[in-house]
């Protein structure tokens, strides 16, 4: 079978679209943006208090005790410290407007000064903020994962 020269013209061109559509496509995909998530606080710290300005969370020993009581079990207290460090939440830029945020304090055995989170009203949903440059996107099903309540 031989194609006449209007024939391979066609074939050549439909050949370039398709390098080009191939080239453009494969291009998005490289740029989709890539969900980055981490913890509030890095999992090497041992957390000994959780400071905010309704309660306070500390370890006594093994165990954790809240003051005032939040009606939470030993248990239930642990794991919201421990969420602290293992619940992953997806990072967003830096919140610029700090009008009047919700200051919570971490301290650890590892640091002497205390590790400052703020915590943001956004929407529906909240941000968290340990540092200048990230926040953490918090879904208000989520609060109570960290604040107990």
């Amino acid at each position: 079978m031989r194609l006449s020269k209007k024939g391979w013209n066609n074939v050549l061109i439909f050949g370039v679209l398709l390098i080009i559509f191939i080239f453009n496509f494969s291009h998005k995909l490289t740029l989709s943006p890539k969900v980055q998530q981490r913890t509030v606080i890095d999992k090497q710290l041992m957390i000994v208090e959780i400071k905010t300005p309704d309660f306070r969370i500390k370890r006594d020993g093994r165990s954790w005790l809240s003051e005032p009581s939040l009606g939470l079990s030993e248990q239930q207290l642990a794991l919201l410290v421990q969420n602290w460090q293992s619940v992953k939440l997806e990072t967003q830029p830096a919140v610029t407007d700090l009008s009047a945020p919700y200051n919570i304090f971490i301290y650890s055995a590892d640091q002497e000064q205390p590790i400052i989170v703020q915590l943001f009203q956004h929407g529906d949903n909240y941000l968290l903020q340990s540092d200048a440059d990230t926040s953490l996107f918090l879904a208000a099903e989520q609060l109570p994962l960290f604040l107990g309540r």
